[in-house]
């Protein structure tokens, strides 16, 4: 004979916190068996004290006193030499804003999703920061994923526009076919074909496209990275501007990086990143951090 068993959770106060007691009853001996099981309130305080956390879009953030660093180096591909200033690097975010926005470019709209398909490139961080400047969310697939799975998941997002390479146009392509109301590929190192809706990225932020930038809610949603399914499919993730921003501020805490240290103020380092920038922590630990401290990140496609 099979003993049924019914489990509920019963609540009782120890303490300054509420502990849940599992109650297990076996129907056959009438026993009643109990365990603890957790703690509702469990909070960690850091020895460093609070952190003050601005109320700023995580592009603003960055970006923070870039004129000072204008013709620094900010980004440099690892394979190609390729490199941006900070100064290049925020005209091109900006010019790269209005051209989503503009008519005469993908004429995107506030909150619309953008999709990045793209290695460790210095061009990520434009295509990454125009959107948001635009008012855009984000998201980012892994560039070796097969087709069906960068589909999926940019049906997932509602993404409406890409920027991919030209070998991973016909993916993008493959993608524009299944959905209604696709506004446009801007294609890194490609040319303009504006019969197939594509646009070739130098050109686009060539053209000078004029549009005015919206004001951005920090506590919209920023980014879109996907988990990597490990439960199953890999489900969206949505971060705010205020949750990067945050994340990024208890990250220059004096005592966990050394680059807010008095003496490291006007040292600027080279540094070498391997995490990819479709990963959260290849992005804000390591892409923004390194700009956020106006340092020079070198980067392995």
């Amino acid at each position: 004979m099979i003993s049924r068993i019914f489990t509920s959770n019963i609540p009782c106060r120890l303490g300054s916190g509420v502990v849940f007691e599992r109650a297990i009853r076996n129907t056959a001996s009438g026993v009643v068996h109990r365990r603890h099981m957790s703690y509702e309130r469990n909070i960690v305080q850091s020895p460093f004290g609070n952190v003050d956390i601005p109320v700023k879009n995580v592009t603003e953030y960055i970006f923070e006193g870039y004129e000072n660093y204008a013709d620094k180096p900010a980004v440099t591909c690892g394979a190609t030499k390729r490199s941006y200033t900070y100064g290049m690097t925020y005209e091109m975010t900006n010019r790269m804003a209005r051209g989503l926005l503009s008519q005469k470019g993908c004429a995107m709209r506030k909150n619309d999703v953008l999709g990045l398909l793209l290695p460790n490139i210095p061009e990520f961080v434009p295509a990454l920061h125009g959107g948001l400047l635009a008012g855009l969310s984000v998201t980012f697939a892994n560039p070796l994923y097969t087709a069906e799975e960068v589909c999926r998941q940019f049906e997932n997002a509602g993404v409406s526009a890409i920027v991919t390479l030209p070998m991973l146009l016909p993916v993008a392509e493959m993608f524009k076919s299944k959905i209604k109301h696709y506004k446009g590929t801007i294609c890194i190192g490609g040319k303009h074909d504006l019969e197939k809706n594509i646009y070739g990225f130098e050109q686009f932020l060539k053209e000078n496209h004029r549009s005015e930038l919206p004001e951005i809610d920090c506590h919209k949603t920023a980014i879109l990275p996907y988990s990597s399914g490990t439960t199953g499919l890999p489900k969206g993730v949505e971060l705010s501007h205020y949750n990067l921003v945050a994340n990024l501020a208890q990250g220059s805490h004096p005592t966990i990086s050394k680059y807010y240290q008095p003496e490291y103020i006007d040292k600027k380092e080279t540094i070498l990143t391997i995490p990819p920038y479709f990963h959260i922590y290849g992005l804000n630990a390591i892409l923004h951090s390194v700009l956020k401290s106006k340092n020079h990140i070198v980067s392995i496609p």
